[in-house]
């Protein structure tokens, strides 16, 4: 029996039966579905059956199954979906594709008008129902209470349909709904005509703004005084795209029958969801991000609607699919480490600049991977769990470098060399910020470009890359990788002419003086490694990773975006002090520098493989002129600013190029830049100390936070 049953549902496209995926009976898909059901039976030879569920994020999982043949579903957790994230982290849609834009579907928060409340701030502790567990409603709430810096944990939570949700209010066992639908929504307005005492809770700009910078396809609607009974003013709040999506194994003849149906009687369908969104609207059709069916691409384009852009929309490329399981990936990270290690034998200006052997290889890998894509052959699918297992080992190691003890030793000079490396890295991140307004683009498209690729370079590229992937910004760790390449190329060959001038024109070999080398001899002694230390160190690392977990919960409490490795760079950070300045215990810095480069090359080498290189294409203007400004200001920075404040003097002028080198790319850049003008010169004691311990210890550790500070400003 159970064979039979799937095998009707896999079927279903070959004939006429469509099941659909709706809602709970006091929404606007139950009421939607239902009306397109009778107009389809009455119309044409279709028929069709209403499947009831929790939302949009089960019914796109009843259509991944072939339970269901359509579904109506919202646009944010479609595109979630689509991306592989959120509930559907790891497990991206396979064969569901868009079919139309429907109506806009309002966040309405229906709340007990008696208890007089002004803001969502005001539900803290109250008796909330935020939708059904695995509905779009839930996820929305979720996002609106992020809004206001606050989770589910503050309220006293509830998972009610809108029909349960409103007996509730009613009958006094909860205080207030999430609802996310066309107003007016059934489950309301019944609430409302029976006299109960409600209101609806508008939401403030900056909490709009948090969620349209924060999420895509959100736009600010307005609920009409009126529309519901005893609400006579306007709600503003944000609305999101209902869509309607099938399998893609639905007939082209279902597909054109059912949009030729929703054409014909569009006016009958708007009064049942309340609003009017333009079928044919260019606008509406874009801001689907999953392909178009390909019966539904033929239909826009034989009714004359050139929003669509079929060769990006439509999933007319029938390329095959290969996944690879976390080991399988890790283990093309390393086939492309080693030829990057290769060709840095074989080519100088790999060497020459400091490409990383990740980079250099990966790079390699994901050019292909990108032609293999482009030509509709083989799309490849990786499980990147390992990569961030990597990440955190990696930055936990940089957390054990912040050693107080040794930036005390290099006197006045590094205190005024690390207040100007974190006056870069903020620098960094305003040009970038104001370049992306002025563009006209995402703010958080710019940020790739900031510090988190020029100071960061390529690990912290590949660290907040997928955290701003998570906040919408699609193509976000490809931008910031690229970004990071260049920024390595740039401040090579920017450094060391600059200093060569600056040496040259201000006669500054007379200021050039031999200084003690000694102040690192005991630093470097503790680097030195033992091979029965290894244990000890793997086990100091994975005491801060476990230990920063808390610290990471604790600080997500604040509503702010923090990195996942945050707490742990914390907690090693306070390891390391703590054994410098009592001796109770030995932190195994060589061994756990040794293990930390590791994970460096493995994560660089699984974020580099990973990179999908057609996102660029339509950002290559932008980028180029956010690069281009990132230059400017490390020119200046460094000429004006550095070699001023460090004295004017020619070890001014090698920490002037050394700047550019980590400015732009990281601490080896730095070093080379450097060598390279005191090898045709004079040593540089002072500069060839300053630079290592704030552009290893330090700047990885102020660039994160600083990185952190504006994502959660601009979100």
């Amino acid at each position: 029996m159970f064979a039979l049953l799937v095998s009707g549902c896999a079927k279903q496209s070959e004939n006429n039966n469509i099941h659909i995926g709706t809602g709970g009976t006091g929404g606007t898909y139950f009421a939607y579905g239902n009306a397109l059901k009778d107009i389809a039976e009455q119309e044409s030879d279709i028929e069709m059956s209403i499947q009831m569920s929790a939302g949009s994020a089960a019914n796109l999982r009843l259509l991944e199954n072939n339970i269901v043949g359509m579904a109506i579903v919202q646009n944010d957790t479609l595109t979630d979906a689509y991306n592989g994230k959120g509930e559907f982290e790891g497990n991206p849609l396979k064969i569901t594709k868009a079919v139309a834009g429907l109506y806009t579907e309002s966040y309405q928060i229906v709340v007990n008008k008696k208890l007089k409340l002004n803001s969502v701030e005001d539900l803290a502790g109250l008796r909330v129902s935020v939708g059904e567990e695995g509905s779009g409603v839930l996820k929305n709430a979720k996002n609106i209470l992020r809004a206001y810096g606050m989770t589910v944990d503050d309220i006293d939570v509830r998972y009610l349909s809108f029909e349960d949700a409103a007996n509730a209010l009613k009958n006094g066992e909860i205080d207030a709904f999430f609802v996310t639908a066309s107003a007016p929504t059934k489950a309301i307005s019944d609430l409302a005509d029976s006299n109960v005492p409600i209101d609806i809770l508008s939401l403030d700009e900056r909490a709009i703004r948090f969620l349209q910078n924060s999420y895509n396809g959100y736009s600010v609607t307005t609920i009409k005084k009126g529309t519901y009974k005893g609400i006579n003013k306007d709600i503003t709040t944000v609305g999101v795209m209902a869509v309607l999506v099938a399998n893609n194994n639905m007939s082209s003849s279902n597909i054109e029958t059912v949009l030729n149906l929703i054409k014909a009687h569009q006016d009958s369908f708007n009064k049942i969801s309340g609003n009017t969104v333009d079928f044919f609207d260019e606008a509406t059709l874009n801001s689907i991000v999953v392909p178009f069916h390909k019966a539904a691409s033929e239909w826009y384009s034989a009714n004359g609607i050139t929003g669509l852009k079929a060769e990006v929309k439509a999933d007319n490329v029938s390329r095959k699919t290969l996944n690879l399981d976390m080991y399988q990936t890790v283990a093309v990270a390393v086939l492309a480490l080693f030829i990057g290690v290769l060709l840095k034998e074989r080519i100088k200006f790999l060497t020459t600049f400091c490409i990383p052997a990740p980079v250099v290889g990966g790079m390699i890998f994901a050019i292909i991977f990108c032609a293999l894509y482009a030509l509709g052959i083989l799309e490849i699918n990786f499980d990147e769990t390992l990569r961030n297992v990597c990440m955190v080992m990696f930055f936990t190691s940089v957390g054990f470098q912040a050693n107080m003890k040794v930036l005390k030793s290099g006197g006045k000079g590094t205190f005024i060399f690390l207040a100007l490396v974190l006056v870069l890295i903020i620098s960094q991140n305003f040009v970038a910020v104001g370049l992306s307004k002025l563009l006209g683009i995402n703010p958080l498209i710019g940020m790739c470009t900031g510090s988190i690729s020029m100071i960061g370079g390529h690990g912290t590229a590949g660290a907040f890359g997928p955290l701003l992937e998570d906040m919408n910004v699609d193509g976000a760790t490809t931008l910031a990788t690229a970004a990071a390449t260049f920024g390595l190329v740039a401040g090579s060959l920017m450094g060391g002419p600059l200093a060569n001038g600056l040496i040259k024109k201000k006669n500054l070999m007379d200021t050039a003086v031999y200084e003690d080398d000694s102040m690192l001899v005991e630093e470097e002694i503790k680097h030195r490694r033992e091979v029965s230390m290894y244990a000890p160190a793997v086990y100091q690392l994975t005491l801060a990773m476990g230990i920063g977990t808390v610290i990471s919960f604790v600080l997500s409490k604040t509503g702010m975006t923090f990195p996942i490795y945050i707490g742990s760079m914390i907690v090693a950070a306070v390891m390391r002090n703590i054994s410098e300045y009592t001796d109770g215990f030995r932190i195994h810095m060589g061994e756990i520098n040794d293990l930390g480069s590791i994970c460096l090359s493995l994560f660089l080498g699984v974020a580099m493989i990973t990179l999908k290189l057609w996102q660029l294409t339509a950002l290559a203007l932008p980028l180029f002129i956010l690069l281009a400004g990132q230059v400017v200001l490390m020119y200046i920075f460094a000429r004006f600013i550095v070699f001023k404040c460090m004295r004017s003097d020619y070890d001014a002028a090698v920490l002037a190029a050394g700047t550019c080198g980590f400015g732009m790319g990281a601490t080896p850049n730095a070093m080379a830049n450097m060598q390279a003008v005191t090898e045709k010169y004079l040593p540089s004691v002072k500069a060839f100390l300053l630079v290592p311990i704030v552009g290893s210890m330090f700047a990885d550790f102020l660039n994160s936070l600083t990185i952190t500070f504006f994502i959660n400003f601009l979100g």
